[in-house]
């Protein structure tokens, strides 16, 4: 008697269950992946927030975890490969709130909005801010990309602010030199307000990130008209009281 050849078991639709099965396999994996890769991130963020990154390394967020030193350098082999997707974790952040920001739908309180939520995402990945300088020269490639991304951030502050110059929001007879010191300014207090918070701030913590940001906000009050001054003080008595 003839053995009858093997068939692969389909569904109703006709595609083949196996390859949906594996498809579904490669799915739970490369979830489970994600969520170790997040709980790393997350464990390495809250650790080189209390402690530092120099006392901080791989073993010891391995056995935060309670994870192998292999388990963690499987997903990250170095502590600056963990240091950069941090980093690029807050660029993210921040990029997400000037892709607000368009010719059309821009307002002032689109701007100050995203001043503070830049503030609120440093403090979260506060140590990025705290040793700037000192993971700016060991890692080369953050250095590299934060001087892009500020030529970028430049251009689109400069369309913002042009933008709300033409709305009246700012007052058109300043010269375009002094706007270019508020956008520097705006971005030598967002780069460096931390580590001046770290040494004198001497309120409660939870208060430390509203008092730099509507500090930097307060930047612009030079610089509007009475429309603007309108819209700042009802932004600012919103966000801040």
């Amino acid at each position: 008697m003839k053995k009858k050849p093997r068939t692969t078991k389909t569904s109703n639709d006709g595609r083949n269950t196996v390859g949906k099965s594996a498809a579904r396999t490669s799915t739970v994996k490369n979830n489970t992946a994600s969520t170790t890769k997040d709980k790393i991130l997350n464990a390495a963020r809250d650790l080189f927030n209390k402690h530092g990154v120099e006392a901080i390394t791989v073993r010891h967020i391995a056995q935060h975890l309670g994870i192998s030193h292999g388990n963690l350098c499987y997903h990250f082999p170095r502590r600056e490969d963990i240091i950069f997707a941090l980093y690029e974790r807050v660029v993210q952040g921040m990029s997400a709130q000037v892709s607000l920001w368009t010719p059309d739908a821009i307002s002032l309180g689109m701007v100050l909005g995203a001043l503070r939520a830049s503030f609120e995402l440093q403090y979260e990945y506060r140590f990025l801010m705290i040793d700037f300088v000192n993971i700016m020269r060991r890692l080369p490639e953050v250095r590299e990309h934060f001087r892009m991304m500020f030529e970028i951030r430049k251009h689109q502050f400069r369309s913002a602010l042009e933008a709300l110059r033409e709305q009246g929001i700012l007052l058109q007879s300043i010269p375009d030199a002094q706007y270019e010191r508020l956008l520097l300014h705006s971005y030598l207090m967002g780069d460096f307000w931390m580590s001046e918070a770290e040494i004198l701030f001497m309120g409660k913590e939870k208060e430390k990130v509203p008092f730099y940001a509507e500090l930097a906000c307060s930047l612009f009050v030079p610089y509007l008209t009475a429309k603007g001054q309108k819209e700042y003080d009802a932004f600012v008595g919103a966000a801040f009281s």
